[in-house]
């Protein structure tokens, strides 16, 4: 299986953020916003769409 790295560092085939995009998953952007935003000390919204993998 290869392995697709995005800019940000991220296998793209398991990142949550595009999974969510992908599925249309609010739940999934939901729960990486809030995962993100405590990981990075900083207010990240559910409201993106990560499209940079595809």
């Amino acid at each position: 299986m290869t392995d697709y790295i995005a800019f940000c560092g991220l296998d793209c085939e398991q990142c949550d953020a595009r999974k969510a995009t992908v599925n249309e998953d609010n739940e999934l952007r939901a729960k990486v916003a809030k995962e993100w935003s405590e990981l990075n000390g900083v207010e990240i919204t559910q409201d993106f769409d990560i499209m940079c993998c595809s």
